[in-house]
């Protein structure tokens, strides 16, 4: 198994191919702080907040564990649209996110599974946001 770093890179290279006209990347930027220009793309983070629930056993002692990463999508749309017009854009970004985990994953990633999502409830309109939790788990080395 490669280094958590290694398997949140390989993520990131993945989530990168997959969602070309968004930035992705792994440091987190607050919403309020973020250029207008990357927002009107779509900003994507990708951040881990550790790693647990290893195997334990003999010989795989700290291994085989899964990392804890949170998704965060940052957006905004134009000031002239209804406050509706924020959800329904973070609500196509999950689905990108969705649509990317059903798929293939990339080398390197064994697993990547999606705990659930929460978005900005319209509350900082025009801006919006949406986080992901992940479960992931990197390729098993003999």
């Amino acid at each position: 198994m490669g280094t958590p770093n290694d398997t949140l890179n390989a993520l990131l290279s993945g989530l990168q191919a997959a969602l070309p006209g968004r930035l992705v990347s792994r440091s987190h930027v607050p919403l309020s702080l973020r250029p207008v220009g990357d927002l009107e793309k779509g900003v994507l983070a990708l951040v881990s907040l550790g790693e647990g629930d290893y195997a334990n056993y003999r010989g795989r002692e700290a291994q085989l564990g899964r990392i804890s990463a949170l998704l965060i999508g940052h957006l905004i749309v134009s000031e002239q649209a209804e406050a509706i017009a924020v959800e329904q854009a973070e609500l196509a970004l999950a689905e990108e996110i969705k649509a990317f985990l059903r798929g293939n994953l990339p080398t390197g990633v064994s697993s990547c599974l999606a705990d659930g999502f929460k978005q900005s409830g319209q509350l900082e309109f025009p801006r919006g946001w949406i986080v992901f939790q992940l479960e992931v788990q990197g390729v098993e080395e003999n």
